[in-house]
């Protein structure tokens, strides 16, 4: 897991943000009649979204997680016992009042989860326990901050918070490190830097519990130095309730933004009055670890698309294979193949329309289209279709059923 402050790897150095490439292949829209800040998912968009929380579920699974769902509003209490209200009601969204309660939208799912784990009695056995969900959270991020996918006022989280004993803190933050690893090494993130993020003792956004903060960042720091990533400490970017690990990458327009997260959290037990039954039969406290492996769908979603610069691998790309028939005759050979490679559940579309050969392909290889296949009569002659990857000059012939493997074990190996 290596650790570089500057740019991504793989980008030529002409590079476009995130919202330039949305105009050009359609992720996302912001609509003022919906609000700033509140983005509108496009197909192409729910397809990166969808498969970025499938690699999640399926390392989340392997990792022994539970996953929950919980609602987007609560009680206004709720804040108030969490210390979300106390210490971060600026970024929160107004009170609603209905019936003579108060509720608000969540600004994150962590009381709701601690709800989940004091809905019955628990075991030291039962610990950890590992709740995960993608979590959809509002945040009223100033006008001024609002940008693109980076900065919204409505994410999806892939958020999930484990409950442990003292003596499991330290494996389990170090496990969810390795997750980190896994999940960047399969999605091709390499230069990043890993931040231990501290409280700052001046300020009053933070519990005045000097003891246990420095407890807790010994503990993070020790984690970070055996782990044998290179970190660096900043004072003031804890959160209220404990210090956490970031991972900050930088955008193509040079601003650095926190994509993941850890945290170590020893507050919230006791506000929740969290309790576990230990060995002796007697009640002990859990803490509690915050973890974000992919922060939200907004930006990680804006920040693979501007580090692939939309030409995303095949199992992200939203349009994994373009059928160019050469005449109408061949619309129906091309819908053949199309129904082989969709009913394996492979992205395709055919292009029909009436247009010049290479007026098709360029504006194909314009939507970062992985492959391009294109019939014309020697095709439909010899059963085979032409076949080109995004990226080279050579077409291949081959059998329909014989791409759709290829396609399969690529989108399987997440290459």
């Amino acid at each position: 897991m290596s650790s570089v402050k500057n740019g991504q790897a793989g980008v030529s150095l002409v590079q476009k943000d995130h919202r330039e490439l949305n105009h050009e292949l359609n992720y996302f829209q912001v609509d003022e009649a919906i609000g700033a800040g509140l983005p509108l998912w496009l197909p192409a968009g729910v397809v990166i979204r969808d498969e970025l929380e499938k690699l999640m579920r399926e390392l989340e699974f392997l990792a022994g997680y539970e996953r929950v769902v919980s609602p987007h509003i609560a009680k206004e209490d709720l804040y108030f016992q969490s210390g979300h209200l106390p210490y971060y009601e600026e970024s929160m969204y107004p009170a609603i009042d209905l019936e003579s309660v108060r509720y608000r939208l969540r600004p994150m799912c962590c009381p709701h989860h601690h709800r989940i784990f004091s809905a019955k009695l628990r075991s030291y056995r039962d610990l950890p326990l590992r709740l995960a969900e993608y979590g959809q959270v509002y945040r009223y991020e100033g006008s001024g901050a609002l940008s693109g996918l980076m900065r919204v006022r409505g994410l999806c989280q892939n958020d999930a918070h484990l409950y442990v004993r003292e003596s499991q803190v330290k494996e389990e933050i170090l496990k969810v490190l390795q997750m980190y690893q896994k999940a960047y090494e399969i999605l091709g993130i390499k230069k990043y830097r890993l931040r231990l993020s501290k409280w700052d003792r001046s300020g009053d956004k933070y519990v005045s519990m000097p003891e246990k903060w420095d407890w807790a960042e010994n503990v993070l720091r020790e984690v970070l130095l055996e782990s044998g990533l290179a970190f660096e400490e900043e004072s003031g970017e804890a959160a209220f309730y404990g210090p956490k690990i970031d991972i900050q990458i930088e955008s193509v327009l040079g601003k650095e933004e926190s994509a993941s997260t850890v945290q170590l959290d020893f507050i919230s037990a006791e506000r929740f009055d969290l309790s576990f039954i230990n060995e002796s039969g007697e009640k002990e406290r859990p803490l509690i670890l915050h973890r974000a492996p992919l922060g939200s769908h907004e930006r990680m979603v804006a920040l693979l698309v501007e580090l692939y610069q939309g030409a995303l691998p095949l199992w992200l790309s939203p349009e994994q294979v373009v059928i160019v028939p050469l005449a109408d005759r061949h619309v129906a050979a091309a819908e053949d193949v199309r129904s082989v490679l969709h009913n394996a559940f492979l992205r395709v579309r055919v292009d029909g329309r009436v247009e010049s050969l290479q007026r098709k392909l360029a504006e194909a290889w314009q939507s970062k289209a992985c492959y391009v296949v294109v019939i014309g009569d020697r095709e439909v002659e010899e059963g085979k279709i032409s076949v080109q990857r995004r990226g080279e000059s050579v077409r291949q012939k081959m059998a329909a059923e014989d791409l759709r493997d290829l396609l399969l074990k690529e989108v399987s190996s997440r290459q």
